[in-house]
């Protein structure tokens, strides 16, 4: 996979992301205002847990695959990447569990956590000044 199709799968998945957490967000407002039943909340609820594991499995195999080399600037961009998304996925994964009114009660605060983190990856990772073939070539060369 070339670092320019990566780029565009991940900003897809990113898209899908934001486009399920809208979902979200209207059906909590409904639910916690009586107006809507739970079971298609939870249904959105759980459709937006799905994509959040597919996208984070993507993109760390992605990520991991095309920078991984012996060059210094590849191990510290997978570090910061790890570090980075350990926590802040954490994060998301608590926001994401427990009962049906809690998470309602949450998610506000998941809509504004999730989209300041892909934003940020989208302004890091996933510049097109970053995945390209080029930049990673010369910065995973060891010479």
């Amino acid at each position: 996979m070339t670092p320019e199709h990566a780029r565009l799968q991940l900003l897809s998945q990113h898209d899908r992301i934001r486009e399920h957490l809208a979902t979200c967000t209207r059906l909590a407002r409904l639910y916690k205002a009586n107006e809507l039943g739970g079971d298609e909340l939870d249904d959105a609820l759980e459709a937006l847990r799905g994509e959040l594991a597919t996208h984070n499995a993507t993109e760390s195999a992605i990520i991991t695959r095309l920078f991984q080399s012996p060059a210094a600037w590849s191990a510290l961009m997978l570090d910061r990447m790890l570090e980075e998304h350990i926590a802040e996925h954490a994060t998301f994964w608590e926001l994401l569990q427990g009962t049906r009114a809690q998470v309602a009660g949450r998610i506000d605060e998941l809509a504004d956590e999730l989209d300041a983190h892909m934003a940020a990856e989208e302004r890091t990772f996933l510049a097109p000044g970053t995945l390209r073939q080029d930049v990673i070539r010369s910065r995973t060369r060891t010479e």
